[in-house]
């Protein structure tokens, strides 16, 4: 087994009214993939990089230019069209694999790209968020902390931020000071994809209370999955618990994003419930009842 620590970079369109609505809301257009892999000892064993040229959003917007060094004429002469750039990616990972990211913010732009780009997204792996297992673990404390802070924090040292490759780098250095071989089975997580609607909401009250977004068919038996209605989560994100008849708990993440027109448009992501999740879930519930 393989675990696979990566990070992405994405061009964003050059001003809001450019931002791409359909057939999804597209607001990044992947550029780099940059992963570093580990062995089942948790050992660096390799490292990854790869340019995507961006078809929807081609020029590189100035900030993002800056922020990654990342330029035209790099992802012209390097960059590949984005399933190539992709696939190229998972040849890498080996025969048998997980992911590993620092938080689960990479996961929607990763899901829209295979989306856009007609990448099958039927065959996700096991996933590890490693920010929540340093907060747990380390900090003892559910609060999101930075990459950065983390390896301040451990006294590591590292290279530039907002490369790809660096940055999963980085990561993997956060693995040496965490006992993965005594608590990850806590963390695992299969994570299922849906391709994103185009559905516009009006208000955020209609997104949160329509009832469309609180069932979804479960991917292995095909039956009605229900969910409990939404709870705060993190910024734009919601949760919710769901189940079916045979019993398969799901941990459902709602990304709510506000529009320049005052709209809303909705993304869902499916969990296999884990006793990780089920410990968030559980803290998030307390809290809304405050």
């Amino acid at each position: 087994m393989n675990y696979v620590i990566f990070d992405l970079e994405w061009n964003q369109p050059p001003d809001d009214a450019s931002t791409l609505l359909e057939p999804i809301y597209f607001p990044g257009d992947i550029i780099e993939i940059g992963a570093a892999k580990l062995d089942d000892r948790f050992q660096l064993i390799d490292t990854f990089r790869v340019y995507s040229k961006p078809q929807y959003y081609p020029k590189m917007h100035k900030r993002i230019a800056s922020l990654t060094g990342i330029h035209d004429k790099l992802l012209e002469e390097q960059g590949l069209p984005f399933p190539v750039a992709y696939q190229k990616f998972i040849d890498w990972c080996g025969e048998e694999y997980a992911f590993m990211t620092w938080s689960m913010s990479d996961l929607p732009t990763l899901i829209d790209n295979m989306v856009l780009y007609g990448v099958d997204i039927s065959n996700l792996p096991d996933w590890y968020d490693l920010q929540r297992i340093f907060s747990r673990e380390i900090m003892r404390s559910s609060v999101k902390y930075s990459l950065e802070y983390a390896m301040d924090i451990l006294h590591e040292t590292g290279d530039a931020a907002h490369d790809a490759m660096n940055d999963s780098v980085n990561t993997a250095k956060i693995c040496d000071h965490l006992d993965l071989d005594q608590y990850l089975e806590e963390y695992a997580s299969r994570v299922f994809a849906e391709k994103p609607s185009s559905r516009g909401f009006d208000t955020l009250q209609q997104v949160l209370q329509d009832p469309e977004l609180l069932r979804f068919s479960c991917p292995w038996c095909g039956q009605a999955v229900t969910c409990e209605p939404w709870i705060a989560s993190w910024k734009q994100d919601y949760i919710s618990y769901g189940t079916d008849e045979e019993g398969d708990e799901f941990f459902v993440t709602l990304t709510a994003s506000p529009l320049p027109d005052g709209t809303y448009r909705a993304k869902r992501v499916f969990q296999e419930m884990s006793d990780d999740l089920w410990e968030q879930y559980q803290d998030k519930k307390e809290l809304s009842k405050v």
